[in-house]
């Protein structure tokens, strides 16, 4: 009898050790199986993200060169603008000296209309030194494109010549100015000459102030470029 009783709790506690084993090789192999599901979604994830690191590689690549190639425009726009810059700063003092010499001419050539015999009411030197600001602007190559070639010629002699435009303008017209102007038009050379330095100061003036406006223009334009970028 003790035999039985002691064979029954031996089979009980088999059956209850086997029922743990069984419980616990099913919760093993539930483990391992969503394990496994884990290390294949973790191998997909791993695939994805080498993926990913591979396209943004080539984006930061992509961003580098459009770095560079902006900072070289800008390098190249900032130069282009400099230059532009430097060839109106120098046309600007050109202009202005020119304007500025024959403004002075105009003025004197003015007051030597006033009273007969310039050269003895106004000193000398006042006409030389407008002589000399008015072949600086002949020399310039745009002088050539203010005025006609006929009037070009007679700045030319007056630059040549003062004397025969300041002196005695008052006078009866030689024949040789009746012969230039036969239809009884004639002026006196200094009004001829004041006309056509005060038409190249007006042109220069006016081109002058073209300029300026282009030129603010252009930094404007260039600063918002800069700024976009």
């Amino acid at each position: 009898h003790r035999i039985e009783q002691d064979g029954k709790l031996e089979q009980q506690s088999y059956d209850k050790y086997a029922c743990w084993c069984e419980e616990t090789m099913g919760r093993k192999a539930n483990d391992i199986a969503k394990g496994k599901e884990t290390i294949d979604e973790s191998q997909a994830l791993i695939i994805k993200l080498k993926a990913e690191l591979a396209a943004h590689g080539a984006e930061i690549e992509q961003g580098k060169k459009d770095i560079a190639s902006n900072l070289q425009a800008q390098e190249d726009a900032t130069a282009v603008r400099n230059k532009e810059h430097e060839e109106y700063s120098a046309e600007k003092t050109e202009s202005e000296q020119c304007s500025g010499a024959l403004e002075a001419a105009v003025k004197v050539l003015a007051g030597a209309g006033e009273k007969k015999g310039f050269l003895q009411t106004y000193h000398e030197a006042e006409l030389l030194s407008v002589v000399v600001g008015v072949k600086e602007v002949l020399r310039r190559p745009a002088a050539a494109k203010l005025v006609a070639s006929k009037d070009l010629e007679l700045v030319r002699r007056f630059a040549q010549h003062p004397e025969e435009f300041v002196g005695g303008s008052t006078g009866t017209p030689s024949l040789a100015q009746i012969a230039n102007n036969p239809f009884g038009d004639y002026a006196p050379q200094s009004t001829q000459i004041q006309g056509i330095l005060k038409g190249m100061y007006d042109t220069f003036v006016g081109d002058l102030e073209k300029s300026n406006a282009d030129e603010a223009e252009a930094q404007k334009s260039h600063e918002e470029l800069m700024a976009t970028k």
